[in-house]
């Protein structure tokens, strides 16, 4: 009996049926079948019921799982710990991340979290709010950088910044012709709009025009901005997008102006699943970005 035994066990406990336990592991349902039959045989005991389509714990199986949890969260515990003591900071971090957050406000906690843990890498995975969700749920990242609109019940969460929603247009647009840094909601009205395509935010921003033009004119959707930079290029319409998006914006073609009259913000948090043990350099991170949020 292993740790890696344990784990494959504890995930046919959670989804009681060998196939989707298998499937949660990214591995075929025969090798888990033997696993599981090897442990069984291994303590001498049944530890689960088989039915046509549903796997039951048995007393010794309930009592295993108990037991199980409780070995691999002190082995992790245990390897984090051995880590801090040596002072061997390495390791690699999974984060999943919205496009607009990539843009701005990761790569300004990664510069300054790379200057002090040097050997600790990055697997970075870039998807909306929604995509993110279900990323950590299946744990294939480790943290996840999102914005509001988001339901954080089942997520530690920190605040990390507030910035305004910005329109981006071609410089040949009539609106980037005047001179101020602003334009108007009401400015919109009837023009074409690219709008993100996450569900809660295109409730959100269509609320936004609702009791100022009555209506907006949804020309597309989008769940990354990088795809639609040369549609707004060629003046197709106008993007709807988090200020962050400056960043990779080609100043010579477009030009950003901040939604007013009212203003509307975004606000980007940082957050992992609750309760769940993350590799040590992820603890990092994450500790890292809560005591500098003030610096970011």
């Amino acid at each position: 009996m292993d740790i890696k035994s344990l784990k494959y066990f504890l995930a046919t406990a959670k989804e009681g049926n060998i196939t989707k336990a298998a499937e949660k592991l990214f591995m075929a349902q025969p090798p888990l079948s033997r696993q599981i039959q090897k442990l069984e045989e291994e303590l001498g005991v049944k530890l689960f019921v088989r039915g046509k389509r549903h796997l039951t714990l048995t007393q010794e199986g309930r009592f295993l799982k108990d037991q199980a949890q409780a070995i691999i969260e002190l082995a992790e515990r245990t390897e984090n710990q051995i880590a801090y003591v040596s002072g061997d900071y390495n390791g690699i971090i999974s984060i999943g991340v919205t496009e607009g957050c990539a843009a701005g406000v990761l790569s300004e906690i990664m510069d300054k979290f790379h200057n002090e843990y040097p050997l600790i890498k990055f697997n970075i995975w870039c998807g909306n709010g929604d995509e993110i969700k279900s990323k950590l749920e299946k744990g294939l990242v480790d943290i996840g950088i999102v914005r509001e609109p988001f339901n954080t019940e089942e997520y530690e969460k920190a605040s990390l910044r507030k910035e305004p929603w910005i329109v981006i247009m071609s410089n040949k647009n009539k609106l980037a012709q005047n001179s101020s840094d602003n334009v108007e909601a009401a400015e919109l009205k009837d023009i074409p709009l690219f709008i993100p395509s996450r569900e809660t935010l295109m409730d959100a921003i269509s609320d936004w025009f609702t009791d100022i033009v009555g209506h907006i004119n949804t020309f597309c959707t989008y769940n990354t901005i990088s795809c639609i930079l040369p549609l707004i290029e060629k003046d197709m319409g106008v993007a709807i997008c988090p200020n962050a998006v400056r960043n990779i914006v080609n100043e010579n073609k477009l030009c950003c102006k901040i939604i007013s009259k009212p203003e509307h913000w975004s606000n980007l948090m940082i957050i992992k699943e609750r309760h769940k043990t993350i590799p040590y350099a992820a603890e990092c991170f994450w500790k890292f970005a809560k005591e500098n949020i003030s610096n970011i």
